[in-house]
């Protein structure tokens, strides 16, 4: 993952979760089931967009 600093930085927060929304393309984080960022990927699950 190109965004490896981000990640590690999310996940080290207490209670954050990771997962794949393979419909969309989309790495989500959440803490207690609610997204609150999201890295989405292009068709090669290259990084293009952070929100």
């Amino acid at each position: 993952m190109r965004y490896v600093r981000l990640d590690e930085y999310l996940l080290g927060k207490a209670g954050v979760t990771k997962d794949l929304q393979k419909d969309w393309n989309w790495i989500r984080y959440q803490i207690g089931g609610k997204r609150f960022a999201a890295v989405c990927l292009k068709g090669n699950d290259e990084p293009y967009y952070i929100t």
